[in-house]
């Protein structure tokens, strides 16, 4: 199928998550944290398609351009409350098409494209699920048990710092064992090093920033073990 098709229906699919998380908002009144979990999951989830069915760049690029301008144009004019509800200051939402993007092309220009396996598709599946998976794991895990609170650190705690690293580390072994990039390299400590480094990037992040240091912090662990260990 031509791929403004696959434009189309996955933008479709974006635009009624945006519509669920409104509806679950004003509607079911949940709060605000909980519809954004929603659609940090949901679009994470869904840009996992862009490697499989787009082979131009182009078509990510402007989907993302959109999506963000959508961001944007909301924030400004007080609309989409189930996301920009929030009274914290972030930029995660803003942020999070610009990374989904960066990712993408990192994955477009590394030859992955002329090597479409599970050992390419690694290079851009493990950065953003880390990301749209993680963060609300510990995001929940650090509210249920608080644990050691770093008040300098936007008030994050132990707890959601390890259930981050359980989930990077459950994740990377997942997508990294049928991978054929470490295949001489010690699987279990791979995922160690990117676990590790992806946590403390989230540790460190402020202001929702996480949404773009998390992918990329996860993307260069990847070349580090891969080209120099």
């Amino acid at each position: 199928m031509p791929e403004y098709f696959h434009f189309l229906w996955i933008s479709a699919l974006g635009l009624a998550l945006f519509g669920l998380a409104e509806w679950m908002y004003h509607i079911k009144g949940l709060h605000v944290e909980i519809t954004r979990k929603v659609v940090h999951i949901g679009i994470g989830l869904l840009s996992l398609f862009f490697p499989i069915y787009f082979q131009n760049q182009w078509w990510v690029l402007l989907m993302c351009a959109l999506f963000q301008l959508t961001l944007v144009l909301t924030i400004n004019f007080g609309h989409l409350h189930s996301i920009n509800a929030v009274k914290r200051k972030t930029y995660g939402s803003i942020v999070y098409p610009i990374v989904v993007y960066l990712v993408y092309l990192a994955w477009f220009y590394s030859g992955s494209l002329e090597d479409q396996t599970k050992q390419s598709y690694a290079y851009f599946y493990l950065p953003i699920l880390i990301m749209a998976l993680c963060d609300p794991i510990a995001t929940l895990i650090g509210r249920l048990y608080p644990v050691f609170r770093f008040r300098i650190l936007n008030n994050k705690s132990i707890g959601g710092l390890m259930a981050f690293w359980v989930g990077a580390f459950i994740l990377s072994v997942i997508i990294l064992f049928p991978s054929h990039a470490f295949n001489t390299k010690d699987l279990t400590w791979v995922a160690i090093f990117i676990a590790t480094v992806a946590s403390f990037t989230e540790l460190y992040s402020k202001k929702g920033l996480d949404n773009l240091f998390i992918p990329i912090s996860v993307l260069l662990a990847m070349y580090v073990v891969e080209y120099f260990f």
